[in-house]
């Protein structure tokens, strides 16, 4: 169970992060401090989708050699 979570914990973070955000735009209210989170939560996915793929060819490229 130890390899399953340390394999694929940066997934779950990831689904995590978008799950949250999609429950946020469901409840969206137009104010000020509803559009700034969004952003946030924005840039948020895009930094894990960065450190996801990151981590995803950094392992693959561990396990041709």
């Amino acid at each position: 169970m130890n390899s399953v979570w340390s394999r694929y914990k940066h997934w779950l973070f990831y689904s995590l992060v978008v799950i949250g955000l999609i429950i946020s735009l469901t409840k969206f209210t137009y104010s000020v401090q509803a559009i700034i989170a969004t952003v946030f939560g924005i840039v948020g996915i895009l930094g894990v989708t960065y450190l996801t793929f990151q981590i995803e060819t950094q392992k693959r490229k561990e396990n041709k050699k």
